[in-house]
């Protein structure tokens, strides 16, 4: 199955649900609900829910707020063609700080995706590069990590390490600071450059009877380089905390 990365991640990441062949079934649905604290000054931590949807025919493919299509899905590595929903957004009124609330809003997007993944006797690899495909940010994001699926019974522990890469049109729509922004705000101009995001996670599943399991994890993001330098930004740690129920079909 396909993996979506978090939620993002700020960026994530986000969304913030965490899906991988050990953790998921063929078919399956579901609810959850996340916590995420916010990289931005004074900004509200954010409460969502996370729908669960889980498809894969081995040709096609459904997961959580991405979808797409397998161009090579043999044995242990395929290949594959998506979208997927990136969920960063700023909202000024959400923030407390007087200087914020005179920015610009950031929107959410729309990425298209290409992925390869492989699985091993010693963990699973994949990797991605994701384009914005709707013009908010212009946003070039690139992925790779490593999880290695631990299972006791029931109980299925996945811990994954990361890093993404984000290009400048990335962070400074997302962390840059405009000259009109700074003649509103007060707050210095900043024109961020591109920055790596290194994070971890530790995701889980216990399935209660064939047809019902609970899901949840924790993910941190840990933002460096001129994300976490702009003057927006007080906390460069973010944490995403996400728990649910799925049944499968």
């Amino acid at each position: 199955m396909k993996k979506m990365y978090g939620l993002i991640s700020i960026l994530i990441i986000s969304a913030l649900g965490y899906s991988n062949s050990a953790l998921s079934d063929p078919t399956s649905l579901g609810i959850g609900a996340g916590w995420s604290n916010s990289p931005y000054k004074s900004y509200s931590a954010n409460y969502y829910p996370i729908p669960h949807i889980d498809f894969d025919n081995g040709s096609f493919f459904i997961d959580d707020l991405s979808a797409g299509f397998y161009a090579y899905n043999h044995d242990n590595q395929s290949l594959s063609i998506g979208a997927r929903y990136l969920s960063n957004e700023f909202k000024p009124h959400d923030s407390n700080n007087h200087q914020l609330k005179r920015l610009d809003s950031r929107h959410s997007t729309l990425l298209a995706e290409i992925e390869y993944s492989i699985d091993t006797n010693w963990g699973s690899f994949s990797s991605s590069i994701g384009t914005d495909v709707l013009n908010e940010s212009n946003s070039l994001l690139v992925n790779a990590d490593y999880s290695l699926p631990i299972v006791q019974g029931n109980l299925i522990i996945v811990p994954t390490i990361g890093i993404n890469w984000a290009n400048n049109k990335h962070n400074d729509y997302y962390y840059g600071i405009s000259h009109k922004e700074s003649s509103r705000s007060g707050l210095r101009y900043f024109n961020a450059d591109d920055s790596f995001t290194p994070y971890l996670e530790i995701g889980a599943q216990y399935a209660f009877t064939d047809h019902i399991a609970t899901f949840g994890g924790v993910h941190i993001d840990k933002l460096t380089g001129d994300a976490a330098d702009s003057t927006m930004v007080s906390n460069s740690t973010i944490t995403s905390i996400y728990m649910g129920v799925s049944y499968k079909f």
